[in-house]
């Protein structure tokens, strides 16, 4: 943070950040939930007690992010440590930086992807670092995540497991260990070299 802290100070001129929170600080889960149900007090309310049902833990310990609902076919919600955007919007403060936004890695990628992801049924695996999330999904919905330890290849798809299996990756020399797993990769964008970016790639998913 402190050489973040440096790189921003010597720029020359105010600049405005997006957080991308990976999967080691953030957990997942669906909530039933459609755009029909307008009243955000009762989904709030609902992911709340949804929250301490599924982690067992008091929901104000937590901060919640709603991504974009599909029609009848639930809401992710991400959830992270209630002190982190607290300490990410007095990073920007100290640094007069403009805080504009803090987005959970893995409704990103699905953003980024959704055209492919949503007309499979399968799995999506996403590596950062040493984490993985592991998304099960038919088609538009989402039917649940787990994350879990990465090791230096991505495992492939269980036996019981079906569809297609799918993985994003920050870091290449991870390749994928089974000739079933395909990787999603950004499009070729002018300024960006795909080797050398790809410890950005989480960024970049976001920017494109």
């Amino acid at each position: 943070m402190d050489a973040l802290a440096t790189w921003i100070a010597e720029g020359p001129s105010r600049r405005s950040i997006v957080w991308i929170i990976g999967a080691s600080e953030a957990r997942y889960f669906v909530l039933p939930w459609s755009p029909a149900l307008i009243d955000r007090g009762l989904r709030d309310a609902y992911a709340r007690a949804r929250f301490e049902q599924v982690f067992d833990q008091d929901a104000q310990c937590a901060a919640f992010y709603f991504s974009t609902p599909s029609d009848d076919n639930g809401q992710l919600v991400s959830c992270v440590p209630i002190e982190l955007p607290a300490e990410l919007a007095a990073f920007a403060h100290r640094t007069t930086c403009e805080l504009a936004g803090i987005k959970p890695s893995i409704p990103m990628v699905w953003d980024q992807f959704r055209d492919v992801l949503e007309t499979e049924q399968g799995t999506l695996c996403v590596v950062d670092g040493d984490r993985q999330a592991i998304v099960h999904h038919d088609r538009k919905r989402i039917q649940d995540i787990t994350v879990k330890p990465s090791g230096k290849a991505v495992a492939g798809p269980a036996k019981r497991e079906s569809g297609v299996f799918r993985r994003f990756s920050n870091d290449p020399s991870t390749a994928p260990s089974q000739a079933s797993i395909t990787d999603l990769n950004l499009p070729a964008q002018r300024g960006f070299v795909a080797a050398q970016d790809a410890a950005y790639s989480f960024a970049l998913c976001g920017a494109l």
